[in-house]
């Protein structure tokens, strides 16, 4: 769900509008419903793209600051980008205990394998590693 084109966004002169952090907020907590865990942001000037939670990203926002857009996005659609970066070394195991995520990736001390719970704090911190903190769209 795209947040920018239901805001009174404000034309900055080059084609592209941007929304205060207060708006982005605002609309955020106005449209947000249970089923949204993450969002999808980037700045007015399009050079930069990241994913959050949604908690995190409302403590970090700034009311002046300027965003380009965002999207809320779902722990299914989290899970799909994290399958993008991650490619073969995540899978979503399903048992008895409940969702978990098989993850393959390299530590300090060689490739490690680790299971934990299907969260969204899990998916971020994946995706925050498989992408080094630089996420490419």
């Amino acid at each position: 769900m795209q947040l920018t084109s239901k805001l009174s966004d404000e034309y900055d002169g080059q084609g592209r509008c941007t929304v205060r952090g207060r708006e982005i907020i605002a609309s955020l907590k106005e449209r947000r419903n249970e089923g949204h865990c993450f969002v999808k942001w980037w700045r007015k000037e399009e050079d930069f793209l990241d994913y959050d939670l949604i908690d995190r990203f409302v403590e970090n926002t700034g009311g002046s600051e300027e965003i380009g857009g965002i999207d809320l996005l779902t722990m299914n659609d989290m899970w799909d980008e994290v399958r993008r970066v991650g490619g073969s070394r995540v899978k979503l195991l399903h048992d008895k205990e409940g969702d978990r995520v098989e993850w393959v990736h390299s530590g300090k001390s060689g490739v490690r394998t680790n299971v934990c719970a299907f969260t969204p704090e899990t998916l971020m911190e994946i995706y925050d590693v498989e992408t080094k903190g630089n996420p490419v769209d």
